[in-house]
This record gives structure tokens, sequence and C-alpha cells, in this order.
């Protein structure tokens, strides 16, 4: 027998699918393309929320790391990153008073070259090089355009390695004891390869445009979320293809990285993919054809869906 609540948040989360296809349902025979397998519509439904936020966050943590090595260092001098590592950079553009500020200006161009740097204790580590243009810079608003080379970011699931262009902000506002932090990540085109478990998969996201919030009280983080849309073409160790995603709303994640409540649309050449997440379950609708109904349903735990993203 189900568990009464599970089950019903089963239900929900299926209802909330019927709408959501129909929503974006277009006028296509339901037998066109049938291709989509149980396997398949899993692995897409884990890719796409990982990349939604650990994308993100690795490219996030380039600005961080740069602005830590930058308020520690001295340009064109090897610099001991505060939490382990070493980085180097030089710096042109701006005033003579602002280029020795130890603070990213508007106007400043960095190269910056990484060696196993971790801007503070426990932060990612980064090896590789960059370039940032700093686009704007306050208190409450920074923002860069960034050009990377081989840049490897090992998060805690996954090591991530970009090449290509792209733009990131961060927004921070502060209401009492609550900061919210949103970090936006945008690029017409980049390249992300991800090696997890022995496992090395190429991502050539497009149309990117992502944002990551956190909202701390007290100094804690209290909220995670991600929201957005990409097009992504995947080269995996058994298969390749293309989707677009786009978040319905901000998903939430806890601090392991699992999805735990929200939703998300993934758009293939002929089908579309619904998938409903509340704690600890995740449901994937596929509505063949694209006519706005649901003609196969599947129904995972969130933590098979961490643990199969490439």
């Amino acid at each position: 027998m189900k568990h009464p609540l599970k089950h019903r948040s089963t239900l929900m989360a299926s209802a909330a699918l019927v709408a959501l296809l129909a929503a974006c349902g277009g006028g296509g025979d339901a037998s066109t393309d049938t291709s989509v397998s149980q396997e398949k519509a899993q692995s897409m439904s884990a890719d796409s929320s990982a990349m939604s936020t650990d994308s993100t966050d690795g490219a996030q943590a380039l600005m961080a790391t740069t602005q830590a090595v930058v308020a520690i260092g001295t340009a064109s001098q090897t610099v001991n990153c505060a939490g382990g590592g070493t980085a180097v950079f030089t710096v042109t553009g701006g005033s003579l008073s602002q280029l020795a500020n130890g603070v990213l200006d508007a106007g400043e161009v960095y190269n910056v070259t990484f060696n196993g740097c971790r801007g503070s204790a426990g932060a990612v580590a980064l090896t590789g090089s960059a370039t940032l243009t700093v686009v704007s810079a306050s208190a409450a608003v920074l923002a860069v355009n960034t050009s990377t080379q081989n840049l490897q970011v090992a998060l805690p699931l996954r090591t991530l390695t970009y090449n290509g262009s792209s733009s990131l902000s961060q927004t921070v506002t502060t209401n009492g004891a609550t900061t919210t932090t949103v970090n936006r990540w945008t690029s017409p085109g980049i390249t992300v390869q991800s090696v997890r478990n022995a496992r090395t998969s190429t991502f050539t996201l497009s149309n990117v445009d992502l944002s990551r919030t956190f909202v701390q009280t007290s100094g804690v983080i209290t909220a995670r979320s991600a929201s957005g849309t990409y097009t992504l073409d995947a080269v995996l160790p058994n298969g390749t293809w293309s989707i677009t995603t786009a978040t319905q709303g901000a998903v939430s994640y806890d601090a392991n990285g699992v999805p735990t409540q929200g939703a998300w649309t993934i758009t293939l050449p002929n089908n579309i993919i619904g998938v409903s997440v509340v704690p600890g379950t995740l449901t994937v609708a596929i509505d063949f054809g694209a006519n706005g109904s649901i003609d196969r349903t599947y129904v995972f735990s969130t933590a098979t869906i961490v643990a199969e993203a490439d």
C-alpha cells in the first residue's frame, strides 16, 4: 500500500505536469516520435537539473576567486591563494590609483592563471586561464565579461572545464538580517566538459541565461534556487542528444544540490518532457508529438536523479 502523503504528492506533481505540458503543447501527432525511453528521460532530467546549478556556480566561482586573488596579491607576481594553490594576474585599464586598490573596478581587464587556487578555505579550486573585463562595480552590483581557456573548476560532485565567453553578474540586496544574492550567468555559446566518477561528458551550451539565488539570514544560507533557460547539446558516454531547458519560476535546491520543489520543461525536436519536483520525488511526463497530452509518466527519487547526472 502506498503511503498516503507520498501518493498525494505524486498525484499533485502529475496534475501540475498536465497543466505545464498543455501550456507548452503544439499541434503535433502523439505517434510522431516515441524514441524517448525511461532511461533517456531519466538522463535528460538529471543532467538538466545539475547543469542549471553547477554550471552557474562554477562560472561564478571564477569571479569570486579573482576578487580574492586581487585583494591579497600584486599584479605580475605569484599569489598564494587564501585556501591553497597559487595564481598570477596582470591588469590593464582604469586609473593608476584604481589598478593598485585591490578590488575590481569598471574598465579594468584582468588576465589570470590559476593553479589549484581556492579563494578561501573550503572554496572550490580553479586551474587554468581566464580574462575578465569589468563592466560595472559597486557595493550592490558587480558585472564582468569573461573569456576562459581550459578553466577547470573542481566542484564537490564533478570537475567542470570551461572554454568560451560569457557574462557574469552578482547583485546583493540586504533587508535587516536577510541578504539575497543573485548570480546571473549568460552566454551566446560556451563548452563545458564534465568529469564525474571517471565519466567524461561534453556539453555545448547556447542561449544561456541562468540565475542562482541565495538567501542568508543572520549569515546562514536559508534558501537556494535556480531559474532560467539554455539549449544543451550533450555528448555522453552512452549517447548524444540536444534539448532546450526552461524553468517554470524558480526551482529550489538543498545544500547538497538535490532539487526539492519546482518544475521545468525539456524541449526536444519532436517531444516535450515536463519535470516536476516535490521533496524526495521527481516526476517526469513525456508528451510525444508536443500536442499537450501526457503519453508516458515516470517517477524517480531525487537521490537517484542526482546520482545519475553526468
